[in-house]
C-alpha cells in the first residue's frame, strides 16, 4: 500500500485551521493588547531613543511565551504531539530575546522599510482569514507560531549579525517543520507564511549589519 504524509496526521485541515479561531477566542480582550503591541514596536524602532527600543526584544520574547503557553501547549500539542517539545523551545527562544535586550539594543530602522515589512507581514497575517473566511481566524505575530517566526526574522535585522545568528535557529527549525506539516495537509495559501519564513530568515543570515546604534 501506498500512504501519504498526510495519512499520519491525526487531525484534518479543517480541525488546524480552527485552533487559529481558538487561541483568539481564548485571548478575548487580550488580542486587541497583542495588537496595540504590533503596532507600538514600528514606532519604537523608527523614533525611541536606544534605550526605548530595547522593548522590542522585550516584545519578541512576550510574543514567544505567549505562542508557545497558548497556541502551542493549549490547542495544538494535544493534535500533533512533536508540538510539545517545539513549545519548550519556543520558550527558550523568549529566554534569549530577553537576554539580548538586555545587552545589544536595535539601531534604528527607516520608516520606509517599516512601512513595507509591515505590509507584507499584515498580508501574511490574513492568509488565514481567506482559508476560513473568518476574521476571528487571523493569525498574529506573538500568538501564532508561523507568524511570530516570521516577524522575529523581520525584525532581528535591526539587530548586530553577531546577535541575530542565533536567535534565527529556532525560527528556522520551526517554519520548515510547519512547511512540510502544511504540505501534508494540502493547505497551499497558509504553508506561504513559514516558507516566506524560511526567505525571511534567509535574508536576516545576510543582511548586513546596522549601523551600531549610539546611546541617547
Amino acid at each position: 500500500m501506498d500512504y501519504a504524509l498526510g495519512d499520519f496526521l491525526m487531525f484534518t485541515p479543517e480541525v488546524y485551521l480552527r485552533l487559529f479561531e481558538r487561541t483568539n477566542e481564548a485571548l478575548g480582550v487580550g488580542l486587541w493588547g497583542v495588537v496595540a503591541v504590533l503596532v507600538t514596536i514600528p514606532v519604537l524602532l523608527c523614533r525611541a531613543p536606544t534605550l526605548v527600543r530595547r522593548l522590542v526584544a522585550v516584545a519578541m520574547a512576550a510574543g514567544w511565551g505567549l505562542t508557545a503557553a497558548l497556541f502551542m501547549m493549549r490547542f495544538y500539542a494535544p493534535i500533533n504531539w512533536p508540538v510539545g517539545p517545539f513549545a519548550w523551545v519556543f520558550a527558550l527562544e523568549a529566554g534569549l530575546l530577553m537576554v539580548v535586550a538586555a545587552r545589544v539594543p536595535p539601531a534604528r530602522v527607516r520608516l520606509v522599510a517599516l512601512a513595507g515589512g509591515s505590509a507584507l507581514l499584515l498580508a501574511l497575517s490574513w492568509v488565514t482569514v481567506r482559508e476560513t473566511d473568518t476574521w476571528q481566524a487571523i493569525a498574529l505575530p506573538g500568538v501564532t507560531p508561523d507568524m511570530t517566526a516570521a516577524t522575529t526574522a523581520v525584525l532581528l535585522m535591526a539587530w548586530p549579525r553577531r546577535a541575530r545568528w542565533g536567535l534565527l535557529v529556532i525560527p528556522l527549525l520551526w517554519c520548515a517543520f510547519s512547511a512540510l506539516g502544511h504540505w501534508a495537509m494540502g493547505l497551499w495559501w497558509p504553508m506561504a507564511v513559514p516558507v516566506t519564513g524560511l526567505v525571511f530568515i534567509l535574508m536576516a543570515a545576510l543582511w548586513p549589519p546596522p549601523r551600531s546604534p549610539s546611546v541617547e
